[in-house]
């Protein structure tokens, strides 16, 4: 379909996809991905590959899922495809968890503390 632009069209997309792939890198080891942010912070359902930094803000199949392998994956989407309930509920999940503890506020008050230390 071509692309789409990142503040007028993208947040729509996320949140009114079914389901949002995130596919890191395999070179990044660590962090993440401003996508997890983007899909979760429009209330969009998000499938990506493991990070573990993710599991230190959010929770595997609360907030979001992961898949381990293609197979896996191909698993995942079949299954969250079937079942709307249960993938909604995630996805708000996921929401509310953003929008509750990772706003620009926050983060900007957290560098603006450790810079005052």
């Amino acid at each position: 379909k071509g692309p789409v632009d990142y503040y007028d069209t993208m947040p729509y997309v996320f949140k009114n996809s079914k389901i949002n792939l995130n596919i890191t890198l395999k070179s990044i080891q660590s962090g993440i991905p401003l996508r997890v942010f983007d899909i979760m912070g429009c209330g969009g359902f998000l499938l990506t590959n493991y990070q573990a930094d993710l599991c230190d803000l959010f929770e595997p199949d609360v907030d979001f899922v992961f898949y381990e392998d293609m197979d896996d994956l191909k698993k995942k989407v079949d299954y969250y495809i079937k079942h709307d309930k249960e993938r909604k509920e995630i996805a708000e999940n996921g929401y509310r968890k953003v929008r509750m503890n990772h706003s620009y506020d926050k983060r900007v008050n957290e560098i603006l503390e450790i810079l005052g230390k």
